[in-house]
């Protein structure tokens, strides 16, 4: 069925149709009713991805995501569904990987039209692809990583200040013997550089640090512990960028019998729902990643809206949640 089959049973133009169903209020009540009875009585469904490139208008906000098996992401991005759930946009996926430096010809790709808004689980670098969402004329929406200068929306948490927050506590519970493992792109390294500031206060900084590539799971957890066993066997300290991974490491200390936080301090990142629950409490960084979503969503529906507002860069706070792995002194 065509919007001309609906408009011919209605007895009405296909412009009238067309207005009925995406604009109802401008329509009279007696000419809203008849188009959906001609809609009901054809069974006519909207493409919407057709009546985008017919139009121009889209409805879909494309979601360039890293990876949706990462549970930080995953929660932003049920945040930001959460506040487009009752709008007019849909959201549609595309995963990308942790690249930062992601090229303008890998967007213009994965773009089958222009879209109504983008989003990105990361903060975009290359100057070419910046040029180009620049081009598109459409709000864009970076998450997480730090910059002074986003392409037009930046919704983050401070990394650098989460970094500090677990360096400074792990130096004042007396480790000095420290591991880290994790991302080391852009992004981490920014978290890592505020580990290293807090700890130099304490005579130390991270004494070994290994890469983890893609979304981490607790198997890599049990083999970065044996990694670094083998590699500084008088490590105090591990620290990971995820609680996934720092979970499977608290259960291979566990299984070598070796004592946490007497022996060995752990600490996760993110503050998943399990890190409270383990034995003992996972300490990590509280990020509140589906906090940082719906503040994304909010935004990026205020500007199709049309509302612009002077504040391009927000920052959800992070919080230290000291837990019993390292937790060796009352602070």
């Amino acid at each position: 069925m065509r919007v001309e089959d609906v408009a011919r049973v209605a007895g009405v133009s296909p412009i009238t149709v067309s207005r009925a169903l995406r604009t109802p209020e401008k329509v009279k009540a007696a000419t809203l009713e008849r188009v959906l009875e001609a809609v009901r009585e054809t069974g006519y469904h909207i493409n919407s991805i057709a009546s985008s490139l017919r139009s121009g208008q889209s409805q879909f906000v494309l979601v360039f995501v890293a990876s949706l098996q990462n549970q930080h992401f995953a929660a932003a991005m049920q945040g930001v569904l959460d506040v487009f759930e009752q709008s007019r946009f849909h959201l549609m996926f595309a995963q990308m990987g942790y690249d930062e430096d992601v090229s303008a010809e890998r967007i213009r790709s994965m773009l089958p039209f222009r879209p109504a808004a983008t989003l990105f689980t990361g903060v975009v670098r290359n100057e070419g692809a910046r040029a180009y969402l620049r081009s598109l004329n459409v709000p864009v929406m970076e998450m997480w990583g730090e910059t002074d200068d986003p392409v037009d929306m930046l919704v983050s948490s401070p990394i650098y200040g989460g970094g500090e927050l677990l360096g400074q506590h792990l130096g004042e519970q007396g480790f000095r013997r420290i591991a880290y493992v994790g991302h080391t792109n852009s992004r981490s390294s920014v978290r890592i550089d505020g580990v290293n500031a807090a700890l130099r206060q304490y005579g130390c900084e991270i004494s070994l640090l290994i890469s983890i590539e893609g979304t981490g799971e607790m198997e890599h957890g049990v083999a970065a512990f044996d990694r670094i066993q083998a590699q500084m066997p008088d490590v105090d300290a591990m620290m990971f960028g995820t609680d996934v991974v720092a979970a499977g490491a608290l259960v291979r200390a566990q299984e070598l019998g070796i004592r946490v936080p007497e022996q060995l301090g752990i600490t996760g990142y993110g503050d998943l729902f399990f890190a409270g629950h383990t034995q003992p409490g996972l300490t990590s960084i509280r990020t509140s990643p589906h906090e940082m979503g719906q503040t994304a969503g909010r935004m990026l529906l205020s500007r199709l809206a049309g509302h612009i507002s002077d504040e391009r860069i927000i920052q959800v706070p992070v919080h230290l949640e000291a837990r019993g792995t390292t937790l060796r002194r009352k602070t």
